[in-house]
């Protein structure tokens, strides 16, 4: 049976941009193949500051080439491929104010039906946190399969758990695929989006969690190790280190027996029938931006904790397993993880990056012929909000007010910009007035 190989990244970015050459160098060291996947997701949180990445558009271009060069750079590199063109195309790059998406196919004829979808879950349901997500069909001769990846940014800080859990429900109620249903349902081609009945969306078609497609979810989902801040002096007397043998308790890894994201999900309050690789590698976050840079961990004296946040395991990437109607009938195909790891240090990020390659059988799924069992593909945790997509366009016009405002007043191009507006206004008013009196 043939497998499509995937290579998910997650990284938070910081608000800044990154650094080509020091991102490519490290990009693929995450893989255990020696060969490229067929795709590379890239999952990027804080992807610009506030004001440029509620407004979008243009203002995120420059960020996002900088990640496509890198891929560009680091593909070639690792395959030791002649400079003489990309080993990756671009599908797709997209954004919800700071959380983006981007797709990259080795060869991108095999991708069809593309579709996009996001909601903010931030302060009045803007983007400062929120997913944005990419769906579409991989066709590898006369087979095929679909596949969903939804890049998401929870709410922060360890006491906020609670707020993680309800950002998730709302990701998964207002984050909606609309433009398939309606067609299938009515027959007609000819509606636009916008003209599409919001109550003819099918939640099985519309929703993340679509019967007939895989489903893959990467981000800095903030999930901590303690519902508390730590003490002043935690950070000396319990805070890991590389030193630490596996047997003592001092182990990173007995930080992860209070991991909030395994206890909320297990509880079926979060990320609900999605699993996960098992994690061997430390807490991604939070670190201080301290040399060494760029250096695995069996090669570190000193992981440079935060000490005002608990080392955590904050960015992550889950999936769905097979679906056991297909299992049942087919118990040969597996979903296969090969590696799950984090990156070194990044010199402009206080995260790790998380990679995850795995390999998924190229068959389709089909949908269910009953609606038992409690696969969420059947039956989603939280029904799609009918109302998403005023909230959405309402969302909308306000990250462009609150982001033309703070450009215009926190950032030295928007100062340029407004201070030369300003003075056009003045010498405009003075010289009509000049003429006026002549």
């Amino acid at each position: 049976m043939a497998a499509l190989t995937l290579y998910v990244v997650t990284f938070n970015c910081g608000l800044r941009p990154i650094d080509t050459e020091t991102f490519a160098s490290q990009l693929f060291t995450g893989l255990h193949s020696t060969n490229l996947p067929d795709l590379l997701v890239l999952s990027l949180q804080e992807i610009a500051p506030l004001p440029l990445a509620l407004i979008g558009g243009s203002f995120l271009v420059p960020f996002f080439e900088k990640f496509y060069h890198a891929v560009q750079k680091g593909s070639r590199t690792y395959a030791n491929a002649a400079d003489n063109g990309p080993t990756y195309a671009p599908i797709a790059a997209r954004n919800l104010g700071m959380t983006g998406i981007m797709v990259f196919a080795k060869d991108p004829s095999r991708i069809q039906d593309i579709e996009t979808g996001g909601v903010g879950v931030g302060l009045w349901e803007m983007g400062n946190k929120g997913a944005v997500a990419i769906r579409f069909t991989y066709h590898q001769g006369s087979a095929s399969t679909e596949l969903t990846f939804v890049a998401a940014h929870l709410a922060a800080m360890e006491w906020e758990l609670q707020r993680r859990n309800e950002d998730w429900k709302n990701i998964v109620r207002g984050l909606v695929f609309s433009s398939t249903t309606f067609k299938r349902k009515t027959g007609s081609a000819s509606l636009s989006g916008e003209e599409r009945p919001l109550l003819s969306i099918s939640p099985h078609d519309a929703s993340i969690y679509k019967p007939t497609s895989h489903l893959f979810v990467a981000g800095d989902l903030n999930y901590r190790t303690s519902v508390l801040s730590p003490s002043p002096t935690d950070h000396i007397d319990i805070f890991p280190q590389p030193h630490h043998p596996p047997d003592s308790s001092l182990h990173f890894s007995s930080l992860f027996e209070s991991d909030q994201l395994n206890q909320e999900r297990f509880a079926g309050r979060t990320l609900h029938g999605l699993t996960e690789a098992e994690i061997a590698f430390p807490p991604t976050y939070k670190y201080n931006s301290e040399e060494p840079f760029l250096t695995p961990d069996d090669k570190l004296k000193k992981w440079p904790w935060a000490r005002h946040r608990w080392p955590s395991w904050c960015d992550r990437i889950l999936y769905l397993p097979l679906p056991t109607w297909v299992t049942r009938s087919q118990p040969s195909l597996s979903i296969t993880t090969h590696k799950y790891t984090a990156l070194p240090l990044f010199p402009t990020s206080d995260h790790r990056a998380v990679t995850l390659e795995i390999s998924v059988p190229i068959v389709p799924i089909p949908p269910p012929k009953d609606e038992e069992g409690d696969d969420p593909r059947i039956k989603p945790p939280f029904e799609i909000n009918v109302d998403w997509k005023r909230r959405r366009e309402r969302a909308r016009q306000l990250e462009l007010v609150v982001g033309f405002a703070l450009y215009f007043t926190t950032t030295k191009e928007g100062g340029t910009v407004a201070a030369a507006v300003l003075v056009g206004v003045v010498g405009a008013y003075f010289a009509i007035r000049a003429m006026v009196e002549m």
